[in-house]
């Protein structure tokens, strides 16, 4: 036997067993059409059918809500995908995500003759790898504060400052590291 050919019966066992189950199966969940096809039109005209879907949860589409990328967009719960308002370029991809309680899936919609909107995802992403400053985490600035283990006293020792600015509504207290105003508040450190 060749080292081949226990992988081979595997992967001709998988196939064959898939098959059987899909012939058992009368509905499968999602959308029976993955990737559509829409011709760029001059406009998109609000409240007007630009495609219809077709979405299955195999349990009666109850509760099926459907999501769309663009804004501009929305499916009804017959299926039909319409324009929210008059809208000319929408970029050259939308995605439609369909969830209900039985079933998930999404589908692809690529406009063709579709142009990439200004400030797409893509371009967000190539400015963030082409720009010269690199990312960074923002950080606090805070005085160290050196008080060695084993130092002598006096205690309480003054780390830092508090000041507090009165408000007709209550008292809103903003803590902060000051070096023009004395203590308001002693810190005690046990």
């Amino acid at each position: 036997m060749q080292p081949r050919t226990p992988l081979l019966l595997c992967v001709l066992l998988s196939q064959v067993l898939l098959l059987t189950s899909a012939e058992d199966l009368d509905c499968t969940p999602g959308f029976q059409q993955k990737v559509f096809h829409i011709n760029q039109p001059a406009q998109f005209i609000e409240d007007q059918a630009v495609l219809n879907l077709t979405f299955s949860d195999c349990e009666g589409n109850s509760k099926v809500h459907y999501e769309v990328s663009s804004p501009y967009f929305k499916v009804n719960h017959d299926g039909s995908l319409v324009a929210l308002k008059n809208v000319t370029a929408v970029g050259k991809t939308l995605f439609v995500h369909a969830r209900s309680p039985h079933a998930e899936d999404m589908a692809e919609l690529v406009i063709v003759g579709g142009k990439d909107i200004q400030g797409s995802l893509q371009d967000i992403f190539k400015f963030a790898r082409t720009s010269p400053v690199p990312r960074q985490k923002r950080s606090i600035v805070v005085s160290p504060i050196l008080i060695p283990e084993n130092q002598r006293q006096p205690f309480p020792r003054d780390v830092g400052k508090r000041k507090h600015n009165p408000i007709k509504s209550g008292l809103l207290l903003n803590e902060a590291i000051t070096a023009d105003l004395n203590p308001c508040l002693t810190i005690t450190m046990i």
